[in-house]
């Protein structure tokens, strides 16, 4: 009876670490994407080459695991699209800045061209 009692702990404390291990899996990939989500407004570019490079092997890790559950595929799935839209917003972000400021050199080049070309009209009479 007591070796049975015993089996039977062994058991389960076999069965808990390994849906805490499963359950670990994920998070580490949950916990990198809030990190990423948190911080990524203060990354370089070399600094999102590495992130990104850091999230591939994340994701390559989990992959080769054969026995996800259905219920971790998913939150991978959602923690991806996460990571995307994230690093999408990021991008976007300072691409639209880039843009404003092009944009704001333009109309700057018009206005002065605009500017000369009345000069140069005054000159001319």
């Amino acid at each position: 009876m007591k070796r049975l009692f015993i089996a039977g702990l062994l058991g389960l404390s076999l069965l808990l670490l390994n849906s805490c291990g499963k359950q670990d899996r994920v998070e580490e990939l949950k916990d990198f994407v809030e990190k990423v989500q948190k911080e990524g407004s203060s990354y370089t570019e070399k600094k999102w080459e590495e992130v990104n490079e850091e999230f591939s092997e994340l994701l390559q890790k989990l992959n080769s695991y054969e026995d996800l559950s259905a219920e971790e595929l998913r939150e991978i799935a959602e923690l991806q699209g996460q990571y995307a839209a994230t690093v999408f917003k990021e991008h976007a972000g300072k691409a639209m800045e880039k843009a404003g400021a092009v944009l704001d050199g333009f109309v700057e080049g018009l206005t002065g061209d605009d500017e000369n070309g009345e000069q140069a009209e005054e000159q001319d009479e």
